[in-house]
């Protein structure tokens, strides 16, 4: 009975720690646009940043001697993940501010798509009717978030270039997922972060605008800091720590707080709102990620799926 009631609290404290997790990942996007600085400037502290806080954690957990744990082999693919990861926060600040936070969410929550897609047509791997039905489901939630802003991409051309930001986020980032999982299992997640965030500093430290940071305040430098500290080292930590130990049900589902708290944050900070179709395509596009990451059946079929259907 002891026994079971752990097991409980520790799922409970685990997606509560999920939760917090997803949560404050969705205010990303505040941090990024509250600093006033440029995006390159954004990105760079963000690395250098979070690469202090996950280097303390990483340290704290095994000793700074897991840094060094990489094996060579295993380099070119650390280093590709890592390029892939960094771009990916750089194409989505920039959307952030060419469009909105809460838009450019809902079009970067595309990337699992991208996933599905990657692995039928490079990897082999099979891609189901009800795969293929989800995957329009997405893109018809695509089409219905951009639909109420045709007006706005013809007269300000910020509008269509943020939208084409958010989809190269989303791709970079599907990318980032893929190359990852191939050296998962020779390095830990807290090392492997802590490596692409170093990657990031030596990425973006030509491209510094150092003139804009001579006028800036304690605010914000404090936005800059919460984005390494706050969204690349306690997120990470808080994610990674409850991914093991919760079902891949609560981590889909978990997923709507991202999108759920960067609308909220656009609201709150910014007055920005989307529209009832806006709401629609957002609904479908995190309705099919549910189902191609639970495997669900689409509405056609039987309810009880086969594995040799996905």
């Amino acid at each position: 009975m002891n026994a079971e009631l752990k097991s409980r609290s520790e799922l409970t404290r685990a997606t509560i720690m999920l939760s917090v997790g997803m949560a404050l990942s969705g205010t990303a996007g505040l941090f990024s646009v509250s600093t006033g600085q440029p995006t390159f400037n954004v990105v760079f502290f963000r690395c250098l940043f979070g690469a202090a806080a996950l280097t303390g954690w990483v340290c704290l957990r095994g000793g700074w001697k897991d840094l060094f744990s990489i094996e060579r082999k295993l380099w070119p693919l650390v280093l590709v993940s890592g390029v892939c990861l960094v771009i990916n926060w750089l194409a989505l600040f920039e959307a952030f501010h060419r469009t909105s936070i809460g838009f450019a969410t809902i079009i970067y929550h595309l990337q699992p798509f991208w996933i599905v897609l990657a692995g039928g047509l490079l990897l082999g791997e099979a891609l189901s009717r009800h795969k293929i039905a989800w995957l329009w489901l997405a893109f018809v939630g695509l089409v219905f978030t951009i639909l109420p802003k045709l007006g706005d991409m013809q007269t300000d051309r910020n509008w269509l270039i943020g939208v084409g930001l958010a989809l190269v986020a989303s791709l970079f980032y599907a990318a980032t997922t893929l190359t990852t999982r191939a050296v998962k299992g020779g390095v830990k997640p807290d090392v492997l972060s802590t490596v692409h965030c170093l990657i990031g500093c030596i990425a973006f430290v030509p491209f510094l605008d150092v003139a804009t940071l001579q006028g800036g305040d304690a605010r914000m430098w404090g936005w800059l800091a919460g984005l390494g500290v706050i969204h690349t080292g306690i997120v990470y930590v808080l994610l990674y720590s409850s991914y093991p130990k919760v079902p891949t049900t609560v981590i889909a589902a978990a997923a709507f707080l991202n999108p759920a708290a960067a609308l909220i944050s656009d609201f709150l900070a910014f007055g920005r709102t989307i529209t009832a179709m806006q709401g629609v395509g957002l609904g479908m596009i995190l309705l099919a990620g549910l189902g191609v990451n639970l495997g669900w059946p689409f509405f056609f079929g039987k309810l009880r799926v086969s594995p040799r259907n996905f």
